[in-house]
């Protein structure tokens, strides 16, 4: 009995230096900045009900021509003037828009190119309605190709007005006079015609029109005042900006601009920096009435060049940029418009979604522990509504993307609410088709259900999933030709990286995809397993073993033993745990080492053939791990992720290669698709390094739902020491690694309900099957 008592003792002590461990690391500053970190999380209710917008149409004339300006009005009765009223507009291919009179927003040539309408803005225009009757004028401009008008305005308490038949439109070469206003007479206008709806005909799918902005954003979001960090640059205010001061006990910036002086040709401006990527909206509250043009953007440039958003300020009037991802914002002050000083308070509306970090990293190298954090962060401003590729451009669940940024948000945030209603959302998008339509991305939605399961070991919410993954995976299977090869029989997009030969159909694509369909079989076997379906689960790891077989049969290179010569297909072979101990042992050698002719980059960049993306490279760090070389991946992890931050990035780009142009690089970025400023500099599929740094260099892996079992197999490379937290559904695993006279010591603590293997390089493995503090020399 007295044993029993002091077992339960130690396990209370145990439990209580877990407990302290995590409030010690959670306490900690971490080395790059989020604005929530540490934060007291606000109390939110998690409930979510779809509840689809009505979708408006695409309107214009009855002709569409080449450099056409198009007209429309729309008038509207309020009872009452609105406490809430939100424009959601674009168009194919540039607008003005007028409320009552007065314009509130504009989009022109040479904001970034024609495709700009891809970006939908949204308006807080209560202030500009008012009881009784209303109007709203657009000013429409087509400059070549198909046109077309989308907008829907949402108003508290009442039905939202869309584009529809209602709407008056009229073909002109010049607006005539007071067109704009209420009192016009439109009745020789024709009514609009309709395209097609939203979603639908050549534009396809938009950015959410219903669901970026503060009064319609799901409950379970928060939201955090940011201030001013610095400005870094301002032009014909020199001397004018007479002061910069924060209110007491509020965050909020004071900015008085007086008057430029009437030698100045250009419109006075300055740029305001907020010191990191956030996602939300720059917030403008009047305290004298004024004019000012706001652009945001992630970059400097981005915000010096893209097309800002006019502002009508009123005191004790709040005014807002559209929502988006930026750091920067450019302030444009007409002189048209000065009569005055104008002043003003400015902060930054930063949104988020309400998580602590239960994971935390740290390593001998600041820039290592710098890199896993940065990650964590970006990974972060992705979960907004679902999991998002990014907070600024599709603001969309893709499964590639999640791929990565859930083996993240496992290890950092322990999410589950989330987590669960992406992936739900994602498999309820498949009719009898991929995921997102591409192929690979089926394999990723897969693979995201699998680390999840380890993690979180949510069985109700797995079992469910049962006939979805069955059908998917019968789907799949009809892509395979008669050598037992993937072929893409569907026509789907074939989609692997932003690179060369694996953007679309290829030998190259094809063989990275097939090696994904491996990876995805192993992977749905286990689930299959968990879920007590013994027999689908034997019938598909039969299928992955038989993939693999052909594979090696016909997808080698035989003078090489590798996969061909690309990063991406051999990264993906391994990660699929295909190739046998000889050919991962050619892979390295003449692939994945860093000075392997994979990694040259001679071309003309910023496209040469060996391009690949951080989405890809992720894949590469896990297979250098799988072949035993975790120095070559800290190599990697240095100059690629850690290239980034050296050039200044607070998160992880989209696309990224060393040796890119420097000068204005946000604005020469492109994929093949996207250009400029399309391309985000905040992309979830970049945040992989957090979780590779968790899983591989840290060591812990869960091997069974809910981490009942795990593997702690810390990979130091050239680091002298490595410690961190993984969050698990009992506690939080700690772990300390030292390098110690040729051998790796660990100290670990290990919360009750799990069991764990400790495997070190020359030990024997070690067995942990009770909670406690375990020290292994």
């Amino acid at each position: 009995m007295k044993s029993k008592e002091n077992r339960t003792m130690r396990s209370y002590f145990y439990a209580l230096v877990a407990a302290l461990s995590l409030s010690i690391a959670a306490q900690a500053k971490p080395p790059t900045v989020d604005p929530t970190f540490g934060q007291l999380q606000p109390s939110v209710t998690k409930t979510f009900v779809l509840v689809p917008a009505e979708p408006g149409y695409w309107i214009w004339t009855s002709s569409t021509k080449d450099n056409q300006t198009v007209l429309f009005r729309r008038k509207f009765s309020l009872t009452s003037a609105p406490k809430s009223a939100v424009m959601h507009i674009t168009c194919d291919n540039f607008f003005t828009i007028f409320v009552n009179s007065r314009q509130v927003d504009q989009t022109k040539i040479g904001d970034q190119d024609d495709n700009d309408w891809k970006n939908v803005h949204s308006l807080n225009i209560a202030s500009y309605l008012k009881a009784g009757e209303n109007i709203i004028a657009v000013r429409a401009y087509n400059t070549n190709d198909a046109a077309g008008l989308l907008a829907r305005l949402e108003i508290s308490g009442g039905p939202a007005f869309i584009t529809d038949r209602t709407w008056k439109a009229h073909e002109v070469s010049s607006p005539p006079k007071h067109w704009e206003m209420l009192s016009f007479d439109d009745s020789a206008w024709e009514f609009a015609t309709s395209e097609v709806k939203e979603g639908q005909g050549i534009w396809g799918a938009v950015s959410e029109l219903h669901n970026w902005d503060d009064d319609f954003t799901e409950p379970y979001l928060a939201h955090i005042a940011l201030p001013v960090a610095r400005i870094p640059e301002t032009h014909d205010v020199e001397g004018n900006i007479l002061g910069l001061a924060n209110l007491p006990g509020r965050k909020e910036t004071v900015i008085t601009v007086t008057p430029p002086v009437l030698s100045t040709t250009d419109d006075p401006n300055f740029v305001i920096d907020f010191g990191e990527e956030i996602a939300g909206r720059v917030q403008l509250t009047g305290l004298t009435n004024g004019t000012i043009s706001a652009g945001t953007g992630e970059s400097f440039e981005e915000a010096s060049q893209k097309g800002p958003s006019l502002i009508h300020l009123l005191p004790g009037q709040v005014s807002y940029t559209p929502y988006s991802a930026f750091r920067y914002v450019k302030l444009i002050f007409p002189k048209s418009k000065f009569s005055g000083p104008i002043r003003f308070q400015i902060e930054a509306d930063h949104k988020y979604y309400p998580v602590q970090y239960k994971g935390g990293f740290s390593c001998s190298d600041p820039l290592i522990t710098k890199i896993w954090f940065t990650g964590a962060y970006t990974a972060h401003l992705c979960m907004q509504e679902y999991v998002y590729d990014s907070p600024k451009r599709n603001r969309s669940p893709l499964a590639g993307d999640l791929n990565a940024t859930g083996l993240v948000i496992d290890d950092v945030f322990a999410d589950r609410f989330l987590m669960e209603q992406t992936l739900q959302q994602l498999i309820d998008g498949t009719n009898n088709s991929h995921v997102n339509s591409i192929p690979g991305y089926s394999c990723a939605w897969i693979c995201a259900l699998a680390d999840f399961h380890r993690h979180i070991g949510d069985y109700d919410f797995l079992k469910k999933q049962h006939d979805s993954l069955i059908a998917l995976l019968e789907h799949m299977k009809g892509d395979i030709d008669d050598n037992g090869l993937f072929a893409d029989k569907s026509n789907d997009l074939c989609f692997v990286d932003w690179s060369p030969g694996l953007s679309e159909k290829s030998p190259e694509s094809l063989a990275s995809t097939h090696f994904f369909y491996i990876k995805a079989a192993r992977e749905a076997s286990f689930l299959l397993q968990e879920m007590g379906d013994d027999n689908s689960a034997r019938k598909y790891a039969d299928w992955a073993n038989a993939l693999a077989d052909v594979a090696r049969k016909r997808l080698i290179t035989p003078d090489l033993s590798t996969f061909g010569d690309r990063l991406q297909e051999n990264a993906m072979a391994v990660y699929s745990e295909t190739p046998n101990a000889a050919e991962r042992d050619a892979i390295y050698k003449r692939i994945l080492a860093p000075d392997s002719p994979a990694w040259d980059k001679t071309g003309n960049p910023p496209y040469n053939n060996k391009v690949i993306t951080p989405y890809y490279c992720n894949y590469a760090l896990c297979a250098l791990s799988l072949t035993g070389h975790t120095d070559d991946a800290l190599r990697i992890l240095r100059s690629y992720w850690g290239g980034m931050l050296n050039e200044g990035a607070t998160t992880f780009w989209e696309l990224y290669d060393p040796l890119w142009d420097k000068n204005n690089y946000h604005a020469n970025l492109t994929n093949g698709m996207w250009q400029g400023f399309n391309l985000t500099l905040c992309h979830g599929w970049s945040a992989g390094p957090t979780s590779w740094l968790t899983d591989h260099v840290l060591g812990v892996r869960p091997t069974s739902g809910g981490f009942k079992t795990a593997v702690i197999q810390p990979e130091l490379g050239d680091l002298e020491w490595v410690e961190g937290d993984v969050p698990t559904p009992n506690g939080i695993i700690h772990v300390r690694a030292t390098k110690r006279l040729g051998h790796t010591a660990c100290y670990v603590v290990l919360p009750k309900g799990i069991e764990a293997v400790v495997l070190t390089p020359g030990q024997s493995p070690v067995h942990l099957s009770h909670s406690g503090e375990y020290t292994i020399k």
